[in-house]
């Protein structure tokens, strides 16, 4: 697929996560100007940011939180960094590995709580 901008719900979750980051530099990310890819991950929503560098890898989560999809199963959200610290993916997984069916509306729908109420 061809990289594209973020919507405007997908800005809204990388704000909130970024905004929600220990590291305060985090917080004056313009995601804006960010350019994703959609990824082949059976409907559940994964982001790739777009590099000129090649061979990426995972090397930490940044920032994690969750919200209730329509049929109120939680979805967890995460941006993961690479192995350089820059922005690599966000990752959305359904906690029951159906396919997303929408994305938060408002910064209040993402919680940072433990979606399984442990």
């Amino acid at each position: 697929m061809s990289p594209r901008s973020l919507f405007p719900s997908e800005v809204l979750i990388m704000r909130t996560l970024l905004d929600h980051a220990y590291e305060p530099k985090w917080k004056a990310v313009d995601v804006s100007s960010l350019r994703v890819s959609d990824m082949n991950d059976g409907g559940m929503g994964s982001l790739s940011f777009e590099t000129t560098k090649p061979d990426r890898m995972f090397g930490r989560t940044l920032s994690e939180g969750w919200f209730k999809d329509d049929d109120g199963v939680p979805c967890v959200v995460a941006i993961l960094l690479d192995k350089e610290d820059e922005i690599f993916e966000l990752d959305s997984v359904k906690v029951d590995s159906s396919p997303r069916r929408r994305l938060p509306e408002s910064e209040a729908e993402i919680r940072f709580d433990n979606p399984h109420g442990d």
